[in-house]
C-alpha cells in the first residue's frame, strides 16, 4: 500500500506490536493470533505494528521454517476474512511472498499508514522512522539485500543456519522491558512534523506502553507484547471510539 492510501478503522480493530516471536520460547503471540482466527476474540481488522517476529526476512528457508507457526496463524486470520496489515519493523522486513496474498504488507517506506477513526485522522507506523541519524544509516544497511546476502555467504550461514540460530538464542535471553528517559519530550521533537498531519499517532518499537499529548495530536505507544502480553483494541466509550489496553491470558 502507498502513503496515499487512507483506510477506515472501525470498532474492534486490534493492534499488536513487538511480540518478538522466538521459536526457542517466546511463542505466546501464536495463541492470541489463533484465538482471533477462531473468532474467540472478535475483530474485523488486525494491525501488526512490526517486530512481530524476532527475525523474519524473505529468501531464507530456515527463517521461514523457524517462523512457520507464526506465519500459519497470520494466514489463518486472513483466510477468516479479517483484514490484516503487517507493518515492517526492524526485525521483520522484505515480507512479500511470505504470507497469504490477503495480508497487506506495509513497507517502512510507506509508513505511516493513515486511517480514519470516526472523524479523527490516525497515523500508524512501527516507529523506527524520524529517529537518530546513526539508526537511520543502520536500518538502510541491514535492509540492503546485498548486505544480507553477503553476511549469509561470508558466515557460511547457508550450510546450517548457525548465525540465525545464534540470533534466536541470544534474543531468548534478552529483556524487552525498559524505560526511556524523557521519552515524551524526545519523541515529541522527532514527530513534530507528523503531528501536523494526524490527530492520533500510534506506533510500537519503543516498548513504552504510554500515551500523551504532543503538538496538538494524541500519541499512543503500543506496549510490547513481549513484555506483558498486552495489545490494544479499539472500543466504544462516552468519548467515541478509543484505544483500550488489553491483556492476553494464556
Amino acid at each position: 500500500m502507498s502513503k496515499a492510501s487512507v483506510i477506515t478503522i472501525g470498532e474492534g480493530a486490534i493492534l499488536i506490536a513487538d511480540s518478538h516471536y522466538n521459536p526457542l520460547g517466546r511463542t505466546d503471540i501464536v495463541g492470541l493470533l489463533n484465538a482471533i482466527a477462531d473468532r474467540k476474540i472478535e475483530t474485523k481488522q488486525l494491525f501488526l505494528l512490526g517486530d512481530i517476529s524476532e527475525l523474519l526476512v524473505s529468501g531464507f528457508p530456515m527463517l521461514i521454517g523457524q517462523n512457520r507457526d507464526l506465519i500459519d496463524a497470520i494466514d489463518r486470520i486472513a483466510n477468516a476474512q479479517i483484514e490484516v496489515y503487517y507493518f515492517e519493523g526492524n526485525h521483520d522486513f522484505f515480507l512479500e511472498g511470505i504470507f497469504d496474498d490477503r495480508v497487506k504488507i506495509i513497507r517502512r517506506s510507506d509508513q505511516p499508514l493513515y486511517g480514519l477513526l470516526n472523524d479523527k485522522k490516525i497515523a500508524l507506523l512501527h516507529g523506527d522512522i524520524r529517529v537518530r541519524l546513526r539508526y537511520i544509516i543502520y536500518t538502510h544497511i541491514v535492509r540492503h539485500r546485498f548486505v544480507i546476502f553477503l553476511v549469509h555467504i561470508l558466515s557460511f550461514n547457508f550450510i546450517n543456519g548457525w548465525l540465525f540460530h545464534a540470533i534466536f538464542k541470544r534474543a531468548h535471553k534478552k529483556t524487552f522491558s525498559y524505560e526511556i528517559k524523557d521519552f515524551a519530550q524526545k519523541r515529541a521533537a522527532q514527530l513534530s512534523q507528523l503531528c501536523k498531519k494526524a490527530d492520533i499517532l500510534v506506533e510500537g518499537h519503543f516498548h513504552q506502553g504510554c500515551d500523551f499529548e504532543m503538538g496538538g495530536a494524541h500519541y499512543y505507544n503500543v506496549g510490547a507484547f513481549a513484555c506483558g502480553q498486552s495489545f490494544v483494541q479499539i472500543k466504544s466509550s462516552d468519548e467515541g471510539l478509543t484505544l483500550c489496553k488489553m491483556k492476553w491470558e494464556t
